[in-house]
């Protein structure tokens, strides 16, 4: 909405002078609203793209931890950027200062700092296990072939070894997904599996249970709300699909008389 009305910024200016709205026309079109209107274009575009990352069927903590320990780091990189009037990492801010042949300095800085510093400040506390990437069990994890097993629980070290030294399964890691991998060797490597199987098994978000309550509202609609969509909603939210020719080629035709 924000890069919508960015775009359409001269359209909205002909609109308020058509509509007689002068005093919003003035705020519009001053030169302190522009650049922070830009800014924020580029600060939520950032977000929509680290809400897209951590969505999908496949995600888990690691995956998800990734992505946010990078967009993380990204705010102190912006942030530390900022302070030196240096706007690049914001696109459509360091056009609109170029346009405008202005640097980036006063109060507009002043906000921009502070905004990526609360901001940076608020993901460090909402994520406060960040950290958890580092402990052994989720290195395992993640790289088991590349991974020492000294740093590993004693009763997982020898266990570890054996898969560790099995070629086969080296190539299935290199060639397979990470859950696919696990959910192959959970059965035979119990006690590692049964480790990595608590890191990947939790869901790192609610787009599952969001994409389902999604495909609920689109099934159960106001004519059918008696209906009793249990196997139709198993089917929707299915990874399977269904092979609809051989299903219908096993049921009879009604006959004609």
């Amino acid at each position: 909405m924000l890069a919508r009305v960015y775009e359409m910024k001269d359209e909205l200016k002909l609109f308020l002078e058509a509509h007689g709205k002068q005093d919003l026309l003035r705020s519009f079109t001053s030169e302190g609203f522009q650049l922070q209107l830009a800014y924020l274009v580029d600060i939520f575009q950032a977000l929509n793209n680290l809400n897209l990352l951590l969505q999908g069927k496949k995600t888990n903590w690691i995956s998800s931890y990734d992505n946010i320990q990078a967009f993380v780091a990204k705010l102190g990189l912006w942030h530390r950027r900022v302070q030196k009037g240096n706007a690049a990492s914001f696109t459509n801010l360091d056009t609109a200062l170029e346009n405008k042949q202005v640097g980036l300095e006063g109060e507009l800085k002043n906000e921009v700092e502070a905004h990526l510093r609360l901001l940076k400040q608020e993901f460090e506390r909402y994520f406060p296990d960040l950290g958890d990437t580092e402990l052994p069990e989720w290195k395992m994890t993640r790289h088991p072939f590349r991974l020492n097993e000294d740093i590993l629980p004693d009763d997982l070290q020898e266990e570890f070894l054996e898969m560790k030294c099995n070629s086969s399964a080296k190539d299935d890691f290199e060639a397979m997904p990470l859950t696919d991998f696990w959910a192959k060797y959970v059965h035979i490597y119990k006690r590692v599996g049964s480790v990595t199987i608590r890191t990947l098994l939790p869901f790192s978000s609610t787009y599952l249970c969001e994409s389902g309550f999604s495909a609920l509202v689109k099934i159960k609609t106001k004519s059918r709300n008696k209906l009793d969509c249990e196997s139709d909603l198993r089917c929707a939210l299915s990874a399977t699909k269904p092979r609809i020719k051989l299903l219908v080629s096993k049921k009879q035709l009604h006959p004609s008389r």
